[in-house]
């Protein structure tokens, strides 16, 4: 009797002390709303695989409020609802983690070759697929191996599209039945979609919001993209989460697949199977982590299979990442630690010495495609590349034409006939992946 009380006891305290930082946390969140400029944040708690809490905060869209009803798009959080459906699907046989691709899709911009032979699910759900993000960002335009698939990392959306496609044209099923059929129907999730749902209530989206808190275009997504675009609640989709960590509908063996290492991406962070992964935090948990980032979209979701914790945010403003590291720092004793190996960068050394009269020649407005635009800005004798949305980012001098920023990004600066710089080639590992054309 002494031991069920003591029991009692422990959990008793424990429950107080949740609520107390639950409490304490409701009370941050509308000051970083505030310091951020971000009008919502969703928040979802998962405890012992369950989900206790969910909770949206502040305005969906300028004079109304947000509820736990309010539908965000969550961005590239769309790719781990996509990697659990293949998963199921690949459980049941449908697909084979390493089967090549080739036999059920080939895009108009490729041939088979050994490249296209090589191509298959565990290259592209860990990033391994050899395209750069998104093919009409690249120098050709065109869909292209940078690389021998399963050979290196290379983050690509157009991968996921891949694999989408090959999927639909082997079972003749698309990816919005197959996921009613292996995750949302069992789950009896209403709220969640690869595709606006013509019976949800418009007058209940988050609107998209820029660090000014103007409002971006908004229109509901209605293309299918299987990397992004996914439209949800808070509630629905931690519900997913929920289930990941009480094993997804997989085997053990496969469930053991989607959270090992699959690929380096840098010190102590990896990819698995649709999921970033740290292998061990100092308190010797398991880290499953992905992002969502677009133009008034910052999303983030992280979780703990050991402990069957986990904590899924959205938030609808440029600066809403800031919002999402301050909440989980808050609530995890290891959220710092996330956060210090999820955005460590390499420090470059200056090779080159740009004149302060030299400066201005690299500065202006350039443009990837369309809607996609970033700056070159000079302060105190540096150049910095500014990305809306993200944070400011020096770069670092190797040559007159070379910078870099860190181990994963350099920037070639490239002259016109009139010996004036007017575009800039970006290379992620090493692999030129997109053009920026000086528009002003």
């Amino acid at each position: 009797m002494k031991g069920l009380k003591f029991l009692l006891l422990i959990i008793t305290v424990s429950v107080h002390s949740q609520t107390k930082v639950i409490n304490e946390l409701e009370k941050s969140i509308p000051k970083w709303q505030e310091e951020y400029k971000v009008p919502a944040v969703a928040v979802a708690i998962i405890e012992d695989g369950q989900v206790p809490y969910t909770k949206v905060f502040g305005e969906q869209r300028k004079g109304v409020p947000a509820s736990n009803e309010t539908i965000f798009t969550v961005a590239s959080l769309t790719k781990p609802i996509f990697s659990i459906v293949v998963l199921n699907l690949i459980e049941k046989g449908v697909l084979s983690l390493d089967e090549p691709l080739y036999k059920y899709h080939i895009d108009p911009d490729l041939k088979v070759d050994d490249h296209l032979k090589k191509l298959n699910a565990r290259n592209i759900l860990s990033h391994q697929s050899g395209f750069v993000n998104w093919r009409n960002m690249s120098p050709s335009k065109k869909l292209e191996f940078k690389f021998t698939p399963g050979s290196q990392y290379l983050y690509s959306g157009e991968g996921y599209e891949y694999l989408r496609k090959a999927l639909t044209n082997k079972t003749g099923k698309t990816l919005p039945q197959w996921a009613d059929e292996v995750l949302f129907n069992s789950l009896q999730l209403t709220d969640i979609a690869f595709t606006w749902n013509p019976d949800w209530n418009l007058e209940k989206v988050a609107y998209p919001y820029n660090v000014n808190l103007e409002e971006y275009d908004y229109a509901p997504r209605t293309e299918l993209n299987a990397a992004a675009g996914l439209q949800t609640t808070i509630k629905d989709y931690a519900e997913v989460c929920s289930y990941v960590l009480n094993g997804g509908g997989l085997s053990k063996s496969l469930f053991d697949e989607m959270i090992t290492p699959q690929v380096q991406v840098k010190e102590n962070l990896f990819y698995g199977l649709g999921w970033e992964i740290i292998p061990s935090l100092s308190n010797g948990e398991l880290i499953m982590m992905h992002s969502g980032d677009e133009n008034g979209i910052k999303t983030f979701v992280v979780l703990f299979p050991i402990s069957k914790k986990g904590m899924v945010i959205f938030t609808n403003a440029d600066d809403g990442f800031k919002v999402y590291q301050k909440i989980v720092e808050f609530y995890f004793d290891s959220g710092k630690e996330i956060f210090t190996v999820k955005n460590k960068k390499l420090v470059p050394t200056e090779k080159y010495k740009i004149s302060s009269e030299s400066l201005k020649n690299y500065t202006g407005h350039f443009q990837i495609k369309e809607n996609v635009t970033f700056d070159i800005t000079a302060t105190n004798g540096k150049l910095h590349l500014v990305i809306p949305g993200q944070k400011l980012v020096r770069l670092v001098a190797q040559s007159e034409y070379i910078f870099l920023v860190d181990e994963e990004l350099k920037v070639e600066f490239v002259k016109n006939e009139k010996d004036e710089f007017n575009s800039i080639l970006l290379y992620q590992y090493g692999i030129k992946s997109y053009e920026g054309k000086r528009i002003k």
